[in-house]
């Protein structure tokens, strides 16, 4: 592992995951990030990333839920590394190989979540190209969604690369390319690879883990018989239009094979003949039944009222438990109301607020994506669907996935959502989507709606910003703030007028801003705006060495405590402060409170050995006794070594026990 010394205090080598025609896989630990994570050795001769910076910018900032985060890219001497998440669970191959037969829902759910994470991929410019799609590359992560892990990265960014294949799996023009590259004669046929090939290797991937038996290569024929008797035969067509030899009788992107599954059970012949017969009993029954029609009927009208009213009083509760911030009981009361009325919506835009208000925003949108668009119980026609894209299209602007954002905005307006802000922040994500005269149109839509100046102020600012007008865009934002009587909007320029600020290194403006709004925000509207004026004054106290800043952000975080907004960070933050200016008692006080409502941890233990090494270092010589700092430091130590299985280390904890070997060795502890 000498090749990784250069990055060493970065990343420690784990284990060895395997080898194939991408690349040698590693396991790694990343210290900073403290987690897990893969890296992966592109095996590409030639590669430079000083050329391709502009792809290797678009790999990093992908993001999806059913994809890995990449997360860096290594240069050791001619190789190349990327780091990525490391996505925990079984690959589908394993799970066969232990036996795992999968259900019809189960492949139309994992169709539909791979088939949008190509969608994705395939939709950047230049477009992603996965290439090796197959079960071993498939992860069914513990909450039982998907991850397509292993994209081929070189292939990406180097043009001449060629894809390998994987027999079974591997498009008929991904073999023709690769075996004309290592031939004399040229074999013709195919001189590129696009999504096309992906789209045949999920076919053959879900063919091989729908039947159990796998196509020995391009030229092998699917048993579309036996497709169809473990399956069905909407989900048997699909699988054989994705693997037609001929890339043009395929469907014609990911997202066209996603609708395909995502009504596989409307298509389904046996689907509508069960139905039929359904239709045919109910008839019987209504003749048998005709009679107690009258005695009934109230019963049932009676029923059906109390489950309404049983519904809107939990989700009237929801939304009290959401203002409240008790997301916890919100949820379990989500589940219950639900489950009562699965086809109402009320209940779960509650939810996607929760997630939302939060800072939830991946699981936001994964929520919206995958238990509202893909319950069959729900009409999505129906106008409060509106109000939910909403949030998933602002999840996606936090996140700032703005191509995202616009393709939401642009499902929300399909089904009738016309408010003005709605189109206000179209505007705005037009813009950040560097669609600058389409956000001019929506802004003048939204305007024709009957948005209010401060409104109009506010997303002008924001599409000054993404043009680069950064004074525009601060003389915008500040307009907004000084007519706006709406506490919310008001929030919003504040903080974006704060972020111009961080930009441009003005970072008392920064601080002035953000506290300016804090006097003058109600107190249900400064959650985002505290934190970030928290993070303003602990940077000037630190960078200028002023207690003045670190006493404010003190008293800011005292505040998030009586507004129940309170975190971990919360405490640890405060202790970090208090001991930086030497309120030693005050920062042991909030470690003291940690324990209780958190939990004994060892980083709470170590906080507590290094803070007593500073109380101690205030004092002469003969008035030291370390006694107090050995207990914290070997509770610490004992739960360090406990969590270590996970290799879980911590750079802190190295640098305690030579703190605590000194002492030791200087005899204090005699």
């Amino acid at each position: 592992m000498n090749r990784f010394e250069e990055f060493s205090n970065t990343y420690q080598i784990l284990e060895k995951l395997g080898e194939g025609s991408g690349g040698v896989v590693y396991l790694a630990y990343h210290r900073r990030l403290q987690k897990e994570v893969v890296l992966k050795q592109i095996k590409s001769k030639g590669l430079s990333m000083a050329d391709k910076r502009q792809e290797v910018d678009i790999l990093k900032n992908l993001n999806h839920s059913f994809l890995p985060q990449v997360l860096d890219f290594l240069m050791m001497g001619d190789e190349v590394y990327t780091v990525m998440s490391y996505i925990p669970g079984k690959s589908l191959a394993r799970l066969m190989r232990e036996g795992a037969r999968f259900t019809l829902g189960q492949l139309i759910r994992w169709g539909m979540q791979i088939t949008s994470a190509l969608n994705y991929l395939h939709s950047q410019r230049p477009p992603v190209i996965h290439g090796d799609i197959k079960p071993a590359n498939i992860m069914l992560t513990p909450q039982g969604n998907i991850c397509l892990i292993d994209f081929n990265i070189s292939f990406f960014l180097d043009e001449n690369a060629i894809l390998g294949y994987t027999d079974g799996y591997s498009s008929p023009e991904q073999y023709i390319i690769a075996l004309d590259s290592a031939s004399e004669r040229p074999i013709g046929n195919y001189r590129k690879i696009d999504e096309k090939a992906d789209i045949y290797s999920v076919g053959a991937t879900f063919y091989h883990l729908a039947t159990g038996r796998r196509m020995r290569d391009y030229r092998d024929q699917i048993d579309y018989d036996l497709l169809v008797s473990r399956t069905s035969e909407a989900f048997a067509q699909i699988i054989a239009k994705a693997v037609e030899k001929d890339p043009n009788k395929r469907f014609n992107s990911a997202f066209e094979m996603f609708q395909a599954f995502q009504n596989v059970e409307r298509k389904d012949g046996k689907y509508r003949a069960l139905l039929k017969r359904q239709t045919a009993v109910r008839i019987a029954l209504f003749a048998c039944m005709a009679g107690f029609i009258v005695m009934g009927g109230l019963g049932i009208h009676t029923i059906r009222v109390e489950r309404t009213d049983e519904y809107n009083d939990l989700v009237e509760k929801q939304e009290e438990y959401r203002e409240a911030g008790d997301y916890e009981k919100q949820e379990e009361t989500f589940e219950e109301a639900s489950a009562i009325l699965p086809s109402s919506l009320e209940s779960y835009y509650q939810n996607a607020c929760a997630l939302y208000e939060q800072e939830a925003y991946q699981d936001c949108i994964s929520f919206i994506e995958y238990d509202v668009e893909q319950n069959e119980k729900i009409d999505l026609m129906q106008p409060r669907m509106a109000d939910i894209y909403y949030l998933e299209a602002e999840s996606h602007m936090e996140l700032e996935n703005y191509e995202n954002a616009v393709r939401t905005f642009d499902k929300l307006f399909q089904v009738g959502g016309f408010e003005e802000e709605y189109y206000r922040d179209y505007a705005i994500a037009l813009a950040y989507n560097g669609e600058s005269e389409k956000a001019q149109d929506a802004l003048d839509e939204a305007v024709e709606l009957g948005l209010t100046e401060d409104s109009v102020y506010y997303a002008r600012g924001e599409i000054d910003r993404s043009l680069g007008e950064l004074e525009r865009a601060e003389s915008d934002f500040q307009s907004c703030i000084n007519i706006s009587e709406d506490p919310e909007i008001k929030a919003r320029a504040y903080v974006t007028l704060g972020d111009i600020y961080e930009e441009q290194g003005r970072d008392q403006d920064q601080r002035d801003i953000l506290a300016e709004g804090h006097e003058n925000l109600p107190v249900e509207n400064q959650m985002i705006l505290l934190q970030r004026l928290i993070q303003a004054d602990m940077d000037l106290a630190e960078r200028t060495g002023n207690s003045t800043y670190a006493a404010e952000a003190a008293a800011l975080l005292q505040q998030v405590i009586e507004q129940g907004w309170d975190t971990y960070d919360t405490y640890d933050n405060l202790v970090v402060l208090h001991e930086r200016m030497g309120n030693y008692q005050e920062a042991k006080n909030y470690l003291d409170q940690m324990v209780k409502k958190f939990g004994e941890d060892y980083n709470i233990y170590k906080r507590l050995a290094f803070l007593e090494i500073d109380y101690q270092e205030t004092k002469s010589n003969a008035q030291r006794n370390y006694q107090t700092f050995a207990e914290y430091y070997q509770k610490a130590e004992k739960m360090y070594q406990k969590q270590l299985k996970n290799n879980d280390t911590d750079e802190e904890m190295q640098l305690l026990q030579n703190v605590y070997q000194q002492v030791a060795a200087g005899g204090w502890l005699n």
